[in-house]
């Protein structure tokens, strides 16, 4: 099944957005008004600084962000300008925390999850473009005040929570559980959703793009920090890795071994109803998962199919295919990619990212590393063929990163395995209607089709 949104002109959301209530459509309130403000141009001219600003204020309906607090940042940030972003990004993480410190002295305890919900994202912010010097003191520091705003947060939810250490390797890695509130459980058993994070997320960002309404539809959501990511890449220095079957795997053990007979025995999880998810480079590691037999669906939001095949893109044909034929030496392709990131913050961003993520040292150990990241299998076998469970695909027509035609139509094409009714193509054009990345600025709207499809292929009656 095959399912395109399509955008609609800014004028009619304008003209909604004046006579519409918001409590009774607060999501698609706020994400129109998202849609008119970025059309307008009225954030960042740096299309980078845009899209992360739109990540942070497309929390608010979920609590994750104040919108006249971000619109105050908008007003402080210089464009462009990275210490100006974690300086004003800080400065409203900590009025935050206080606020939420005085409402728990008040027994406020609803002002208190929220304020400190939106200061654990506001710290997550603060030291997002530090990520391409990861010597930078600043990011343990301001990721540990993100985490400890965040566990003071979920201590306040209305339903169960358990902060969780699953066994990997020589580590633990740190997840959470959610858990429907009592009045909001499921009579056939309470389905279970992992959600895996990507490129530059940290799993207590992950909590507002899926658990946060989850638990009110009877879903539990299990999220975590695999390798590469979060505190497993500050604290352990463990880099991605491609077969991220493996990490699921473990985090599946787990689960069944030890979540279900004990601590979470009491909250009757249905191990035949586990689902896995994940967004953008999340999504890929999503569909590696979802080849676990114990998964019955798996939700890939705007992933891709081949890491190297769009980074190649994005570079002259003459260039990428000389230095894949030795041609060009790394050496040369390291010094202009050096030279490149000093005229675009962007680039010195993503390689200096990707080479902390990846655990490399250069540029060109990127491009190599970035090519085991595929969909493809070495003897030209699909690994998604592997994948027995259901599969929801979305792609985002206005995204600065996948385009649809290269990665999901493409892994949906790849798919014919399975049978109509267990796979669907989701493909979004409009920002209030899930076009950018990720489906940022349109939580409403991606959660509504998501959970209205799971429940479909868990067979969720309510």
């Amino acid at each position: 099944m095959v399912e395109e949104a399509k955008s609609t002109e800014a004028l009619p959301y304008i003209r909604w957005i004046s006579t519409s209530s918001l409590s009774s459509g607060l999501h698609q309130d706020i994400n129109c008004w998202l849609y008119f403000l970025a059309t307008m141009g009225w954030f960042f001219k740096s299309e980078f600084f845009d899209f992360e600003f739109l990540r942070v204020i497309g929390t608010a309906p979920v609590q994750g962000a104040e919108i006249g607090e971000c619109l105050e940042a908008v007003s402080r940030i210089k464009d462009g300008n990275i210490d100006s972003w974690y300086d004003v990004w800080t400065d409203l993480a900590g009025r935050a925390k206080t606020l939420g410190e005085e409402a728990l002295q008040a027994n406020d305890r609803e002002a208190a999850r929220w304020a400190f919900f939106r200061s654990s994202n506001y710290w997550r912010a603060s030291e997002f473009f530090l990520h391409c010097t990861p010597s930078d003191p600043r990011l343990v520091r301001v990721f540990e005040q993100s985490v400890s705003c965040f566990k003071k947060a979920i201590s306040l939810l209305d339903g169960p929570t358990m902060v969780l250490e699953i066994p990997y390797e020589d580590i633990h890695l740190p997840g959470y559980l959610f858990l429907p509130p009592t009045h909001k459980r499921l009579s056939g058993g309470t389905p279970l959703i992992i959600h895996t994070g990507g490129f530059d997320s940290i799993g207590e960002e992950l909590y507002f793009y899926v658990a946060s309404r989850a638990t009110e539809r009877g879903y539990a959501v299990l999220l975590f920090d695999g390798p590469g990511q979060g505190a497993v890449l500050r604290h352990h220095d463990k880099p991605f890795r491609p077969d991220w079957e493996i990490v699921i795997s473990r985090v599946l053990d787990y689960v069944i071994d030890t979540l279900l007979p004990g601590p979470a025995a009491p909250y009757n999880i249905d191990p035949n109803a586990i689902a896995i998810l994940g967004a953008s480079m999340g999504g890929y590691l999503a569909l590696r998962g979802a080849a676990d037999s114990r998964i019955r669906a798996c939700i890939s939001c705007d992933g891709f199919y081949d890491m190297f095949d769009i980074t190649r893109t994005r570079m002259p044909s003459w260039f990428i295919n000389g230095w894949i034929s030795s041609w060009i030496s790394d050496a040369v392709f390291n010094w202009v990619v050096g030279c490149l990131s000093r005229q675009s913050f962007q680039l010195a961003w993503e390689f200096g990212h990707s080479m902390w993520v990846y655990g490399v040292a250069t540029p060109a150990d990127v491009m190599r590393r970035m090519q085991t990241f595929t969909l493809r299998l070495p003897d030209s076998k699909e690994f998604l063929r592997k994948i027995g469970g259901a599969v929801l695909v979305t792609g985002a027509k206005d995204t600065m990163y996948f385009a649809p035609e290269m990665n999901a139509e493409r892994i949906f094409a790849k798919l014919q395995h399975l049978p109509e009714s267990k796979k669907k193509l989701w493909v979004a054009e409009g920002v209030g209607q899930g076009g950018l990345q990720a489906k940022i600025g349109a939580i409403g709207i991606k959660q509504q089709r998501m959970f209205a499809w799971l429940d479909e292929q868990l067979q969720i009656r309510r």
